[in-house]
């Protein structure tokens, strides 16, 4: 049986969940560059060397768009599952169906995506459901996304949803910028967007995956974080 807690971070512990080393972890930063580079710094200040980021700034075809593209860095995989449609992924020479599509600013026929590293960004091409399959064998991801501006929203992790709404709240809205980090000290595994404007969409940059090397520096996650978290407590039936 799998129990799960639903608290708010206070910027170091999640608390509600007896045992950290179990408990997969999702924190948001607050909202903006500022504090969502601060997150991703703090982040990446947790893991043990080999971690890898996948920047989107080489080794892509800008605006050629794949159901699946496979990570150059070797981070993972990302796959549109259902495509949406009739909004301006339909435009400029690209196609809803078509699916996920590296873009940079003048080939972007959307407004409130943008890269946070120098060039180029993952577009969810106003995908419904996509997936990040991370890589075996890590126990952390982080990464920006921007522009979650669809209400209804949601994350799928482990089975379980969380809602743009509660994740995001009063700061859900066109070109917002965020940094999110997971952790699950079991392995990493799926994690799933869901939309359901079928014309709007999201994207997403500098996806990192590493190993934390120590559970006591869990604790570090929270710093700059500060926004929702999610701990979810395992226990046997």
């Amino acid at each position: 049986m799998r129990k799960l807690a639903f608290t708010l971070a206070t910027g170091i512990l999640i608390s509600g969940a007896a045992n950290l080393n179990a408990a997969p972890i999702l924190n948001i930063s607050s909202e903006g560059l500022v504090a969502s580079q601060a997150a991703e710094t703090a982040f990446l200040g947790t893991l043990a060397a080999g971690f890898l980021t996948e920047t989107f700034d080489a080794g892509y075809i800008v605006g050629s768009q794949s159901l699946t593209i496979n990570s150059v860095a070797g981070v993972g995989s990302f796959t549109m599952n259902t495509a949406g449609s009739g909004g301006d992924c339909d435009a400029s020479g690209y196609s809803c169906a078509a699916g996920l599509a590296v873009l940079d600013t003048p080939n972007s026929p959307f407004s409130g995506r943008f890269d946070v590293s120098p060039d180029n960004w993952l577009d969810s091409m106003d995908a419904q459901k996509m997936t990040i399959s991370p890589v075996a064998g890590f126990t952390a991801m982080g990464f920006y996304m921007t522009d979650p501006n669809d209400a209804g929203g949601r994350f799928s992790i482990g089975g379980v949803d969380f809602s743009f709404a509660d994740i995001f709240g009063a700061s859900l809205g066109s070109g917002e910028v965020y940094y999110l980090t997971i952790y699950d000290s079991e392995g990493l595994g799926d994690l799933s967007i869901h939309a359901n404007d079928a014309s709007d969409g999201f994207g997403l940059d500098n996806v990192t995956v590493g190993k934390v090397p120590e559970p006591g520096t869990l604790a570090l996650f929270g710093l700059g974080l500060l926004g929702l978290g999610v701990a979810r407590k395992r226990r046997n039936s």
